[in-house]
């Protein structure tokens, strides 16, 4: 007698593929055709988990952001100086970056494509990009607090200096300006020194 079906892993899969599928032929290109090939999954049983591509593609990316906040809850607990762990943050975003830039691509090939035809991401965007700007906030905050930066220092502006630079060295990575991760470490560090001057 066959064991039924795991779904949450049968789910967990199916995003998995469709990530790589993404990534590999961008948003507009993959169809729920493509990833029933994929997967060796029929389409109508695709239809389970995901009624819309749109949303397989929300839970690729929550996904993906959901990992990256993962390590960054382990950086930020650490024992380290909250300018070392800020070090630590942007190395591993920049690093995510590098790592994922093909999907990272699909996903600003389909904000851009969804603003073209007149939609408001700016809601979408803030639900991937808010948990950042929140770990830069509680490393200011806590350094600020510690007095290992200054009191004279705004946590909501510092932490929106290293999140525009963040945004900043997405798009220099995904058109392919920034070769490596190394320039991008010695801007942030730049940045995070004068923050944490006392």
């Amino acid at each position: 007698m066959s064991k039924g079906v795991n779904h949450d892993v049968r789910k967990r899969m199916v995003v998995m593929k469709a990530m790589r599928l993404f990534a590999q032929m961008g948003y507009q290109k993959v169809s729920f055709a493509t990833i029933s090939d994929a997967t060796g999954i029929a389409r109508t049983a695709l239809y389970r988990y995901f009624k819309t591509k749109r949303d397989l593609f929300d839970e690729a990316i929550h996904e993906i952001t959901s990992s990256i906040m993962m390590e960054l809850r382990d950086i930020i607990s650490r024992d380290n100086p909250v300018n070392k762990r800020l070090e630590l943050v942007c190395d591993q975003v920049v690093e995510e970056f590098f790592d994922k830039k093909d999907f990272f691509l699909a996903i600003f090939d389909f904000v851009f494509s969804m603003v073209r035809l007149g939609e408001d991401m700016s809601g979408r965007i803030a639900l991937f990009t808010d948990g950042l700007k929140l770990v830069f906030r509680k490393l200011i905050s806590e350094g600020v607090r510690l007095r290992e930066i200054s009191p004279e220092v705004d946590p909501d502006n510092a932490s929106e200096i290293l999140f525009s630079q963040m945004e900043s060295v997405a798009f220099k990575v995904l058109l392919g300006v920034e070769k490596s991760p190394e320039a991008s470490r010695r801007r942030f560090s730049g940045i995070i020194s004068t923050i944490c001057q006392k």
